[in-house]
């Protein structure tokens, strides 16, 4: 097989439904935005590395609280269907989670340091890995993952299986989640998402969410879903 071929052969298939694509999104966001602070933290600044340490252990808990309700709700239907990728997954989640625990300890320390550059560059470049070695993960769910579980329970399966991790979470988790969601997000999946929850949930409920992507989005980028909403 050519290189060519190689590459078509590996092209992402779409789903009908992505239960990974927005979340994965602001996660993406998260962890570049993060490696970048890190790599620009004044080490003479104390309020720049404690600021950077809260970033640090914010992100830290958006990834363990993510894991968590991925292995509640989707491991067990993984187990069931596909063993082998199952354990792989699991695998993975249990690495990165022991990893997540090294990053918040070097953020800690780094922000408590007097003399802090050196420990600053090896936060630095702790992230940068794990960041590269997430993407891998993502990249799985994403190409793998959410092929088998549409094979495996159908897209109304697959729409049960994400309303069940959404009725998983804590009102916090829902709104940390969509916090790091929504500037990540481009208009057509900011506005399917909120035109779903426009039409579903109760207005007091539609109307916290439109607040909070009002608080998180640019004025153009929030007018825009609103336009589509029809409630510009």
């Amino acid at each position: 097989m050519t290189i060519t071929e190689t590459i078509i052969a590996d092209r992402l298939q779409p789903v009908a439904f992505d239960l990974y694509r927005d979340i994965h999104k602001g996660i993406r966001a998260e962890l570049f935005s993060v490696v970048a602070e890190a790599g620009r933290t004044d080490p003479a600044d104390d309020a720049d590395a404690a600021a950077l340490a809260a970033q640090v252990h914010r992100t830290v808990q958006l990834l363990v609280d993510h894991a968590e309700h991925e292995d509640g709700v989707l491991q067990p239907v993984l187990e069931l269907h596909a063993p082998t990728l199952a354990e792989q997954v699991a695998a993975d989640h249990l690495a990165l989670e022991r990893r997540l625990d090294l990053l918040a300890a070097l953020a800690t320390e780094a922000s408590a340091a007097s003399e802090r550059r050196a420990l600053l560059h090896e936060l630095y470049i702790e992230l940068a890995l794990f960041t590269a070695d997430y993407l891998r993960h993502q990249d799985t769910e994403e190409r793998q993952v959410g092929q088998l579980l549409q094979s495996a329970v159908g897209v109304d399966g697959v729409i049960e299986l994400h309303m069940a991790i959404i009725g998983n979470m804590a009102p916090q988790q829902l709104i940390s989640g969509l916090a790091v969601m929504f500037p990540a997000m481009n208009v057509d999946d900011r506005t399917e998402l909120l035109g779903g929850m426009k039409a579903t949930a109760p207005d007091e409920v539609f109307q916290g969410v439109w607040s909070l992507a009002r608080s998180v989005l640019s004025a153009d980028d929030h007018r825009a879903v609103a336009v589509r909403l029809g409630i510009a």
